[in-house]
């Protein structure tokens, strides 16, 4: 079916389909990359589910991972509409994210890492939920403005970091917290970095390339301690995160000074 759109009151496009429809518009017209980097990333987690020892917790993983590097990629996958515009991202969040949300969730309460649980409910309630209720104006009007940050704003980022990141872990090890350091640095950065995507700010990849750094250092520590099964298939999936947010960091441009 033909995506159908109209101007609202607020001379806004809306899209008319349904919400599955919306979906199939929104995974059309993407460049070859991304596509490429996640069939690479895909058959990579299924490697390492298959010659693993197969458990519930190695499932919902792989389940978080595949929608989650599905929509990560698409969050940062330049290409074009159907009138030929170039775009910035396609985003396919929203539904399809909350099932990796609640995967992840599953997976970090399984490790204590109690951070990177409300890291995840940020992303949900700052990206997922946003776009489950504006879906149809997606992209759309000030939807489609980037930002970027002044050099006040910098200093605001990085002082609000820092704080979080000091207040985090003192109260990750009252919590027992299996690696307080990583994962409340985790929570600081990615936080932050969700906020100023709900915001419009290309500043976020900035963040999102330093958090997921931080994931590594915190996937890896797991798997040397052994305190989660899910510590390699994670761990690949932070440094998959990486690629994607280099990816993003190339495709989100300021089309605005903010």
């Amino acid at each position: 079916m033909e995506k159908k759109i109209t101007n609202d009151s607020k001379n806004k496009n809306r899209f008319e389909g349904n919400y599955f429809e919306w979906l199939k518009e929104e995974l059309t017209g993407w460049d070859r990359f991304p596509w490429w980097l996640f069939g690479t990333g895909v058959g990579f987690q299924l490697a390492i589910l298959l010659l693993d020892k197969i458990t519930w917790i190695s499932i919902v993983s792989f389940i978080g991972i595949f929608f989650g590097m599905w929509c990560t990629v698409a969050m940062g996958a330049g290409g074009y509409n159907k009138k030929g515009e170039r775009v910035s991202s396609h985003a396919i969040n929203g539904l399809m994210g909350s099932v990796s949300v609640i995967a992840y969730v599953i997976v970090n309460l399984s490790a204590g890492h109690w951070w990177s649980v409300i890291d995840q409910l940020c992303f949900f309630f700052l990206i997922d939920v946003e776009l489950l209720l504006t879906w149809r104006t997606w992209g759309q009007g000030n939807n489609n403005i980037i930002k970027s940050l002044s050099k006040i704003g910098w200093f605001v980022v990085i002082v609000v970091i820092l704080i979080a990141w000091f207040g985090l872990y003192h109260l990750g090890i009252i919590l027992n917290d299996s690696n307080p350091v990583w994962d409340a640095l985790a929570l600081s950065i990615g936080g932050v970095a969700s906020w100023l995507c709900f915001r419009r700010y290309s500043t976020t990849y900035t963040l999102w390339l330093i958090s997921d750094c931080v994931n590594v250092v915190l996937w890896l520590t797991a798997l040397q301690k052994g305190y989660s099964q899910a510590s390699l298939p994670m761990l690949a999936m932070t440094v998959f995160y990486l690629a994607t947010a280099i990816m993003g960091k190339f495709n989100w441009r300021p089309s605005k000074v903010g």
